[in-house]
């Protein structure tokens, strides 16, 4: 059960209350396990969440909005050093410049067939990030607040034969969906978002 956001406290304690350290469930049968790592920016009110756009050349979810993160490697000692390994790959984040706050419930992606988990941390201090052109095409952050508040359609996607239940939040000219639109859904809905 999702602990209940209080209305009075401000964004940053409600991310607190609603995001827990907890032992990941394990990977199904035959599932790579990944993580992505929601890192938001304390230093403003409004919490500016980091996205990166995946790159055109990448084999899966390319151009595609996105979390740093990716698959485990064998010396990941478990998801938060997945995490944390990979946003330091991708965007020069050093993983001591972390508070990791807790993860969300892991899934088993549609796409790659990965059992992803989202880790939430907030950054201790800016940083000059300098991003993998190999896998990233770009970054940008949204705020918070601006996602609680943006518009968000479900839409059928047919893949495969079947039909799947897909999130989108549209904010300005970027448009997030899929498995970054399904981690922010699971985040928003705990802090009280109802639709």
């Amino acid at each position: 059960m999702q602990p209940e956001p209080r209305g009075g406290d401000s964004l940053l304690e409600r991310l607190r209350g609603v995001v827990r350290v907890e032992e990941p469930v394990p990977a199904p049968e035959g599932a790579r396990r990944a993580s992505v790592l929601l890192l938001f920016d304390p230093s403003s009110e409004t919490l500016p969440l980091l996205f990166i756009l995946r790159s055109a050349a990448l084999r899966a979810h390319a151009g595609q909005i996105a979390f740093p993160g990716g698959a485990e490697e064998s010396a990941d000692a478990d998801v938060v050093a997945t995490a944390l390994r990979e946003a330091h790959e991708e965007m020069a984040l050093r993983p001591d410049n972390v508070e990791v706050i807790g993860v969300l419930p892991s899934f088993l992606t549609a796409v790659s067939q990965l059992w992803l988990t989202p880790v939430v941390g907030l950054q201790h201090a800016p940083w000059t990030i300098v991003a993998d052109r190999t896998e990233v095409a770009e970054w940008f952050r949204i705020d918070l607040a601006t996602l609680l508040e943006a518009p968000h359609t479900v839409r059928d996607f047919p893949r495969a034969g079947r039909s799947r239940a897909v999130h989108f939040y549209e904010v300005g000219p970027r448009v997030i969906w899929g498995v970054s639109a399904a981690i922010l859904h699971e985040l928003l809905a705990r802090l009280g978002r109802r639709d």
